[in-house]
């Protein structure tokens, strides 16, 4: 099988991606497994709408927002202007983010918290898990709830030990997953499958988009990259159609905007 690596410049330039030809092991059980984990359906009667800045920070959602509705945000950094839209769509967003001090912006809406998301509660590290952190809230009851985490790969502790039914409170949720392809190692790939599969039980996968400031493994005409943003629908409260899917959406922008973006096609033909 034909096999590349691509990995993105971190300087800023019209040269783009350095593609590196090379011969090594891949696991085409993993990528099979994984592309069909994340099999992307369409949900009938909605459109996507992009929330955030062009770039790095933003994510397509359906356009579907609850009135006085609850936001939950791990990962801000030094770009809340996600948070600013959903704020917009009169949501009240509960920001969380233990590697900074304070947010850049403040409204209203706004409600920070130093802290991360685990898979356990971890008071040196200041991680806590969502369940935790939704009963402080008082939103034990709350259903209807917009999910958006970026955190660097502690989405995989989170998906680890969250409760089905604290998923089940979220109408959508926007995951950025990390390490996909890189270092991957069987115990690895076995573990990063069954919490998809987890997720895929009460959730359906509705958008995914390559994040091109991440390196990517290209299997013959397939792009696999070491990071994807997914956004999910919750399973009870939509309805869903097979529909051929071609990625990027139109709506979709590179997080890199000297990179070129990672074309990924029919997602759902793959393997097939």
């Amino acid at each position: 099988m034909n096999v590349g690596f691509i990995q993105p410049t971190n300087i800023p330039k019209p040269l783009g991606d350095v593609v590196i030809e090379t011969s090594f092991n891949i696991n085409i059980d993993y990528f099979r497994e994984l592309s069909h984990a994340l099999l992307l359906k369409k949900v009938r009667g909605f459109d996507f709408i992009r929330a955030g800045r062009d770039g790095d920070g933003g994510y397509l959602l359906l356009n579907d927002f609850k009135p006085n509705g609850i936001a939950y945000s791990f990962g801000i950094s030094t770009d809340v202007t996600w948070d600013n839209d959903m704020a917009n769509c009169v949501y009240q967003i509960f920001m969380y983010d233990m590697t900074i001090d304070d947010i850049p912006k403040h409204r209203p809406e706004f409600h920070f918290f130093k802290e991360g998301i685990g898979g356990k509660k971890d008071p040196i590290k200041r991680l806590d898990t969502l369940e935790n952190f939704i009963a402080r809230n008082g939103h034990q009851n709350q259903r209807n709830m917009i999910l958006k985490m970026d955190v660097e790969g502690a989405e995989w502790d989170f998906l680890e030990t969250v409760k089905s039914e604290t998923l089940e409170q979220f109408d959508q949720i926007i995951l950025e997953i990390h390490g996909l392809v890189l270092e991957m190692n069987v115990v690895k790939s076995g573990r990063f499958i069954s919490r998809l599969q987890k997720l895929n039980q009460t959730h359906q996968v509705i958008h995914i988009h390559g994040h091109n400031g991440d390196a990517a493994i290209k299997l013959e005409e397939m792009i696999f990259p070491n990071c994807l943003e997914v956004t999910y629908a919750n399973q009870k409260n939509y309805e869903f159609e097979d529909a051929e899917i071609i990625l990027p959406h139109p709506l979709d922008k590179p997080n890199g905007s000297w990179l070129p973006e990672y074309i990924l096609g029919n997602w759902n033909s793959r393997f097939r």
